[in-house]
């Protein structure tokens, strides 16, 4: 199957399909202007009510007509747009908080980092390895435990606030490799910007749902007291527009939502390298008597945000996902028709038995692989493929105990942040203690000197990792430890009236990956479409990239070349060393965080060129290049030769 034709196709039609929902709420501006006129005139012609309809016909057409005129179809329709405005604009404030809220009104709850739960515990390996394969920070994750369903989900306004939900029932019935597949799908809604789009469609749906909410209390009210029939019957009118409005509203939704999770469906499988993951996932929602079915009262309006149809009662054209059927055939073309039946137990036995198969195909492999290469005289140090979802546990695993101990809460991550800050200087390193020490946190000096001899051994390649395993724990903060943690940390950085690009890096990577969960508004409004207009920062940000990543001029000239002519800046030159001022660089760094969502892309991609020159990535160049795509709201690239 060939899923970028399929991820393009995909792309194309949902773009189609959000404007015919832009279109459809304007009709149903206009439907409500037509009723709204009609129940007008039919409420100011009393006696014409009273003498029947026939006498309607020989009312004076001018005073109908009046009731259309440009200036009352204006007016009405100001109030209808401002109506559908502000339930819009409500509900989208209400969302604002990410994919928390999303998740906590579904009745999830935060499943902590430091879990002993075997199963929790596996979601969040996994979880990891897929965000740092992906270049995406680690979000945090919400179990359903109410949910006896099978079902996930990603929600968001952007990858700093990103969550990721599971039911209960699909912690306990999915193997890890099942669980890999559905969570890259929901990755994927993450990285092709889904989430956002799905929140905009439970906020516009909102606004159309008002219209109806609105004429039901009018005609709940018209009920109660005779002398309200007139707003009773303007009340039904705006029922049946808000029904109306619903209707179509949720075929438009539900149409967008089947597109996506085809365009997941293919990413997931080119994320995990193995289509059997997330096919036996689909496999096994067919065969399991609940299904995918979510029984939360909230579950109406976020349907579409699941990996598996959330509403059974939802089919046909208002299905919110493809058949289960035609999902499982884009995957595996050669399915024979036949569900999983499985129960946690087989789940265990069956999942062990896949580890030692698996073990012994990669030792068999391996061992073909290195007798054909002692006779060939191949380097078997030189990978010819992508990092893995296994290398990338490898790098995980490699971390010290006792920092991936602390790294899973909240005043560990805080210790272990602090201590990769700490200066060698006795005398700065004195005066941060004492900021440590006024920070408020009990028991942190003491920690922060036991991880502090852990970090002095880590190797540099592995301090990036480390960073990114400590965001989920960090977010468990309230906003007060926050605002302390944030302040302590900028006193660590300027003890010594300074700040190196490391520095620079890890505030970087922890402050906009923080920003969702306890500053919602710290996102950059796009400015810059075309490269010319970030020309100059671009070229002082690549003159920084390419000197650390080569130590000769020559050779950091080609790759900045490199870098340059991929981003279509084809008349900027490498500056020389003493112009790459280091406060000109972060603050060029924060104007290319202004681009378009078009143009960040093409920015990265430079910057990835440039790394790719010589064939290898230093743990710096990631870390400055992580550093970046942070500031810029965007996926760390794939880095070859790291």
């Amino acid at each position: 199957m060939d899923f970028f034709t399929q991820q393009d196709k995909a792309r194309r039609n949902t773009g189609w399909l959000v404007v015919l929902f832009i279109l459809a709420v304007l009709g149903l501006i206009f439907l409500t202007n037509l009723l709204i006129g009609v129940v007008v005139w039919f409420m100011t012609q009393e006696e014409t009510m009273q003498r029947g309809v026939s006498v309607i016909a020989q009312t004076d057409t001018r005073t109908v007509a009046s009731l259309f005129s440009w200036h009352t179809f204006g007016l009405i329709s100001l109030g209808v747009a401002g109506a559908v405005s502000c339930a819009i604009v409500y509900k989208w404030v209400q969302l604002s908080s990410g994919g928390k809220a999303v998740a906590e009104a579904l009745g999830g709850i935060r499943i902590s980092p430091d879990t002993a739960d075997a199963d929790q515990r596996q979601v969040l390996n996994v979880v990891e390895e897929m965000a740092l394969a992906s270049g995406m920070p680690v979000p945090a994750v919400f179990l359903l435990a109410d949910e006896p369903g099978i079902n996930a989900f990603a929600a968001g306004n952007s990858p700093s606030d990103a969550v990721i939900g599971v039911t209960q029932g699909c912690i306990q019935h999915f193997k890890r490799d099942e669980l890999q597949g559905v969570i890259a799908h929901e990755f994927s809604h993450i990285l092709n910007g889904d989430m956002r789009l799905n929140l905009r469609l439970v906020a516009l749906l909102h606004g159309i749902v008002f219209i109806g909410l609105v004429g039901e209390s009018m005609a709940r009210s018209g009920r109660h007291r005779r002398s309200d029939g007139r707003v009773a019957l303007l009340g039904i009118a705006l029922m049946v527009v808000g029904w109306l409005g619903t209707f179509f509203g949720n075929l438009i939704k539900a149409a967008v939502s089947r597109q996506r999770e085809f365009l997941a469906d293919a990413s997931a499988v080119q994320f995990t390298r193995n289509p059997d993951g997330i096919s036996n996932a689909l496999k096994l929602i067919g065969g399991y008597k609940p299904g995918s079915g979510i029984i939360s009262s909230n579950s109406s309006e976020v349907s579409h945000l699941f990996f598996g149809q959330a509403l059974h009662k939802l089919s046909g054209l208002h299905a919110t996902h493809p058949p289960l059927v035609d999902r499982i055939l884009r995957i595996d073309p050669d399915w024979d028709g036949n569900y999983l039946f499985r129960g946690a137990e087989t789940r265990e036995l069956k999942q062990q038995a896949d580890v030692e198969k698996q073990q012994k195909r990669e030792r068999f492999k391996q061992t073909v692989i290195a007798g054909a290469s002692v006779s060939a005289g191949v380097d078997l140090a030189a990978p010819e493929m992508p990092v893995d979802l296994d290398e990338v546990r490898d790098e995980i695993d490699a971390i010290p105990s006792l920092l991936a101990e602390n790294a899973k809460e909240p005043l560990g991550a805080i210790a272990i942040c602090y201590g990769l800050l700490l200066h060698e200087e006795p005398s700065l390193k004195s005066d941060q203690a004492e900021s440590i020490a006024e920070s408020g946190f009990a028991g942190l000096t003491g920690l922060v000197e036991r991880v502090e001899k852990e970090i002095a051994l880590l190797p540099n390649e592995l301090r990036l990792t480390l960073i990114e395993l400590l965001l989920p724990a960090l977010k468990c903060m309230s906003d007060a430890q926050y605002k302390q943690f944030k302040r302590t940390l900028m006193k660590l950085i300027r003890a010594d009236q300074k700040t190196d690009l490391f520095e620079w890096c890890l505030y970087q990577v922890v402050r906009h990956y923080l920003a969702g969960e306890f500053e919602p508004n710290l996102s950059t409004k796009p400015t810059f479409k075309e490269p010319g207009q970030v020309s100059q920062e671009y070229q002082l940000v690549l003159s920084v990239l390419a000197y650390h990543g080569h130590a000769e001029r020559e050779d950091a000239e080609r790759a900045f070349n490199r870098g340059a002519g991929a981003a279509g800046l084809y008349n900027i030159r490498l500056l020389e060393q003493e112009e790459c001022d280091l406060n000109e660089f972060m603050q060029a760094v924060i104007t290319l965080g202004g681009a378009y969502p078009l143009l960040k892309p093409r920015l990265i991609n430079g910057f990835r060129k440039c790394i790719a020159h010589d064939n290898k990535v230093t743990h710096q160049e990631r870390e400055i290049v992580t550093s970046i795509a942070a500031v810029m709201d965007s996926p760390v690239p794939v880095l070859e030769g790291l």
